[in-house]
C-alpha cells in the first residue's frame, strides 16, 4: 500500500519567462484523504466551484479586465467583488496547506543558466525544462525517503498536459524508477495546491525581479510567507555545474557548430 504521495505541478513557460517552476507537496494516504474533505468542504463554505486555479482567481481580484474574458469564471468574479470574502477564502485554502501536509518540494529552472548549457549541449531535445525540473524534485523526494526512512516509495503524480512530460518520463524510467503518473488537476486537490505553491514560488522570483529593476526591497505576499515559513520544504536550483554534469552523465551530445569560412566565426 502506498503510504505517501506527492502532487507536483509546474508554472512558468520556457519560451517567454525567466524560469520554469515544478512544485508540489508530500503528504500521507490520511492526510490527503483529510485535504480533499477541507478543499472541497472550502469551496463549498464559499460558494466557489473546484479546481481551484490560482493564477485566474488572482487576475479575477485584481484586474477590472478577467471579468471581460470569454473564459471567465463566474465564481471568481462573484467572490472578486467582495474583498475581504475572497481574502478569507484564499486565507483558508493557505491554512488547510501549512497544517496537512509534511513538506514542500520546488526546483526553479533559471532559464538563463538552462539556454546557456543549452547552446552548447542538445539539452532541451532530450531534457526539456520542466522534464530537468521535474527529475530534481523527484531526486529531493528520494533523499527526503531515505532521510526518514520511508519504506514504500513515494507516489508521483503530475498534473498531465505540461510540455516535456513524456522526455521526463522516459529519464525516470531510464534511471531504474516507476514512470510517474499524470491525472487532471479538476480531480485531485492536491494538484489544486500544488498549483498554488508553484504560482506563489513564481510570482515571488517576477516581484523580487521587478523591485529589484525599481530599486526597491521586495515585500513578500502574506500567502507565501505562511506557506514558504511553515512547512518543510526541499527546495533546489540546477547550476551551470549540475547542469554539465546531468548531460554528461546522460550522454547528451554536443551541438555541431557551423564556421564560416570566411570570417573564421561560428
Amino acid at each position: 500500500m502506498v503510504l505517501f504521495t506527492a502532487y507536483l505541478d509546474s508554472s512558468g513557460d520556457w519560451r517567454n519567462q525567466p524560469f520554469v517552476v515544478v512544485s508540489g507537496y508530500i503528504a500521507n494516504l490520511w492526510q490527503w484523504k483529510s485535504l480533499e474533505n477541507v478543499w472541497r468542504g472550502i469551496h463549498e463554505k464559499f460558494n466557489v466551484q473546484t479546481p481551484f486555479h490560482m493564477a485566474e482567481f488572482i487576475a479575477a481580484c485584481t484586474t477590472d479586465t478577467y471579468k471581460k474574458q470569454n473564459n471567465a469564471r463566474a465564481d471568481y468574479v462573484g467572490i472578486a467583488k467582495d474583498k475581504m470574502r475572497a481574502y478569507a477564502f484564499l486565507k483558508e485554502l493557505v491554512i488547510a496547506q501549512a497544517t496537512m501536509t509534511n513538506c514542500a518540494v520546488t526546483c526553479v529552472v533559471r532559464m538563463n543558466i538552462y539556454n546557456e548549457i543549452n547552446s552548447l549541449v542538445e539539452l532541451r531535445e532530450k531534457i526539456p525544462p520542466f522534464a530537468l525540473g521535474a527529475r530534481y524534485c523527484v531526486e529531493r523526494i528520494h533523499k527526503w525517503e531515505k532521510e526518514f526512512e520511508i519504506e514504500e516509495p513515494v507516489e508521483l503524480i503530475f498534473e498531465e498536459g505540461d510540455f516535456g512530460q513524456g522526455q521526463f518520463s522516459d529519464l525516470i524510467v531510464s534511471e531504474g524508477m516507476s514512470p510517474p503518473m499524470y491525472k487532471r488537476k479538476e480531480d485531485f486537490a492536491g494538484l489544486q495546491m500544488a498549483d498554488h505553491y508553484a504560482w506563489e514560488i513564481s510570482n515571488r522570483l517576477k516581484s523580487e525581479e521587478k523591485e529589484k529593476q525599481l530599486n526597491r526591497e521586495f515585500e513578500p505576499r502574506v500567502d507565501l510567507l505562511t506557506l514558504y515559513w511553515s512547512i518543510l520544504r526541499l527546495h533546489i536550483e540546477p547550476t551551470q555545474e549540475s547542469l554539465i554534469h546531468i548531460s554528461h552523465a546522460k550522454g547528451i551530445k554536443a551541438r555541431a557548430w557551423k564556421i564560416d569560412d570566411a570570417s573564421g566565426r561560428i
